[in-house]
Formats: structure tokens, C-alpha cells, sequence
């Protein structure tokens, strides 16, 4: 890409040859990268990371080892490896040179779609479980874009360590779908009745932990219910509408609003703890626990078609590119 701009316009397909790995790097051939609403915003200049222009682009995906540098075991060729999204290097490419440090070893026989969708979405719920509350047994977790990636692998996390999760939605049709999936409940933000819903769902009972993708007014109907001095955590703006939480709630409740930015943690924690937390969480995407659905895979070429799919409003599932 060189320039910022709309998705569906100013990224190129180029042909370069193909790297060499340098002391301490892998030469992995891509079999698969997602295309996620962070990588749109990056191309359109919205993102908290900009890169320096010209910028390859991809974030994450998987891929096998083909060559090594000096320093690296030539046995390591073969293995299928996570590229860990620390926005230091591109995957929408057929071949990259990563760090040894940037890539986590993942199962040879795995579903590599879904292996691919690991590094941003799964993880950022993962983080969002466990870094803000110290949550008990039977809390209630309460989250927008309940139907979105990270709101599905919230789902299936939370159920496995014993809270509950009231999820919103904006389409009734998929509130079915995600009570299989293991919601506790789904309420609809797009009718009027939203405050009804929730005091159906909740009863007494109170939220322990607000989880906001799409930011808007949804947040301020939400916000009286959580628990005194319960938190707020913001981690993406789908609605592209402002944080909205009346005075009263801030005021008198004393609720703490918290932001949410997986790049932060990637940069800061050790190494080894990264490595283990995606280990971990790999074992449930082979486990079948993890999973998000999938709506198309593209060829690096079609590169066009792929963000015109990944831009749709109404659109199912990731896309991906796949080799």
C-alpha cells in the first residue's frame, strides 16, 4: 500500500523475490491470514499503529517453515508456526523472514484456518477475561458485538472458567446460534425494549464485567447495571459513534472506564508468557472449543474481491487469504 485510503482501493499486489531469513529468523511460507476489521482500519490511516509508507499489510495467520537463518536448528523446517500480530511483520504475502521469537508452534494436523484466526481475536478475549476484574464463579460478563469473533471466543472462554455472559446483539437471528454456542443469554439492541430485556435476563442480579466493541448509546443502557465500581472495558468502535455513559453513572456509581489494546500487552509481557498463553489457547482451537465461522477464503491474487467480502456490513464469518 501507498497511501492510506479506502481498503477496497489502495492496496496493490506486488511480486518481489522472496526473502532470506537472517541470524535468529524463519522463512515461512504463508497457508493462511484473516482479513480483520483491524487491518482495515490500519489501511485506512484510523489504526493506533500507522506504518511507515510504502507498508506491506497483514497481521496475522500461520504457516510452515521452509528455510532458517544462522543460529536456527535446520530441523525447525517443516513446523507449522503462529506468526504472533506484533505488527512488525506481514502476512498477505506467499513468503516472510520472522523473528525465531515472533512465531509460536502450533499442530501440524489442525484445522489451519481456524489456527490462522488465533492471534488476535481468541487472544484479545482471553486477555479481556482475565486482566481487569478479578471474576468470581457465576459472574455475569456482559459484552456488544456478541456475535463478532472475539464475542464468540468470549463465549466459549467464559463458559469454560463458570461465568455468565448476557451478549448483545443487533440481529435477532443470530441469538439461536449463540445460545448453542453456550450464552447465557442474548438480548437485541436494534428494538426499543432493550432495558426490558435486561432486566428479564438479570433480575437482581448485576454485571461484573462491561466488554465494549461498538461503542454508541447501546454502552449507556447497559452501564447502570453493572455492579458499584464495576469496569468497563473498551476494545474496538464498530458503531464508529462515541463511548456514551451518562454522569450519573460515572459520578454516583463510581464505574471505571478502561481501554483495551492487545498490541500494549504484546509489547510489554515477557516472551515466555506470550508463548504459553497462545500455546494454551491453541490447544482449544484443536480441541474444538475455539472456533469462528468462516465466510470465504480468497487466493493472494483475488486480493480485491477478498476486502471488497471483508468490508460487507452484512457479512457472515472471516475472510481469509489461503495458499
Amino acid at each position: 500500500m501507498r497511501a492510506f485510503g479506502k481498503p477496497t482501493v489502495v492496496p496493490e499486489l506486488i511480486e518481489l523475490q522472496a526473502p532470506e531469513p537472517g541470524t535468529g529468523q524463519l522463512l515461512v511460507a504463508m497457508e493462511a491470514a484473516p482479513i480483520n476489521p483491524s487491518d482495515l482500519l490500519l489501511i485506512r490511516g484510523f489504526y493506533g499503529h500507522r506504518p511507515v509508507l510504502p507498508a506491506t499489510l497483514g497481521t496475522e495467520g500461520v504457516g510452515r517453515i521452509v528455510a532458517v537463518g544462522q543460529g536456527i536448528d535446520p530441523v525447525r523446517v517443516g513446523e507449522r508456526v503462529l506468526i504472533i500480530p506484533t505488527l512488525k511483520h506481514s502476512t498477505w504475502q506467499d513468503q516472510i523472514a520472522i523473528d525465531e521469537d515472533d512465531a509460536i508452534v502450533v499442530d501440524p494436523t489442525g484445522d489451519v484456518l481456524q489456527l490462522a484466526m488465533l492471534g488476535v481475536n481468541p487472544m484479545t478475549a482471553d486477555l479481556l477475561l482475565r486482566r481487569f476484574v478479578d471474576l468470581q464463579q457465576g459472574a455475569w460478563v456482559a459484552q456488544t458485538g456478541g456475535n463478532s469473533a472475539v464475542g464468540r471466543s468470549v463465549i466459549a472462554l467464559a463458559g469454560r472458567a463458570g461465568y455468565r455472559t448476557l451478549n448483545v446483539v443487533r440481529r435477532p437471528e443470530v441469538a439461536a446460534e449463540l445460545l448453542e454456542l453456550g450464552a447465557d443469554a442474548v438480548v437485541v439492541s436494534s428494538g426499543p425494549d432493550l432495558g426490558e430485556q435486561l432486566k428479564t435476563v438479570l433480575g437482581d442480579d448485576r454485571i461484573s464485567l462491561l466488554l465494549d466493541a461498538t461503542a454508541g448509546d447501546v454502552v449507556a443502557e447497559l452501564a447502570p447495571w453493572l455492579v458499584h465500581g464495576g469496569t468497563l472495558v473498551s476494545y474496538g468502535g464498530m458503531s464508529g459513534a462515541p463511548v456514551v455513559i451518562r454522569p450519573g453513572d460515572l459520578i454516583f456509581r463510581d464505574l471505571q472506564i478502561r481501554g483495551f489494546w492487545q498490541k500494549g500487552w504484546l509489547d510489554t509481557a515477557p516472551r515466555e508468557e506470550v508463548s504459553a498463553a497462545y500455546a494454551r489457547l491453541a490447544a482449544l482451537v484443536a480441541d474444538g472449543v475455539l472456533r469462528v465461522p468462516i465466510a470465504a477464503t480468497y487466493p493472494l491474487e483475488e486480493y480485491q474481491d477478498a476486502l471488497v467480502h471483508a468490508t460487507q456490513a452484512d457479512r457472515v464469518g472471516k475472510v481469509l487469504f489461503a495458499w
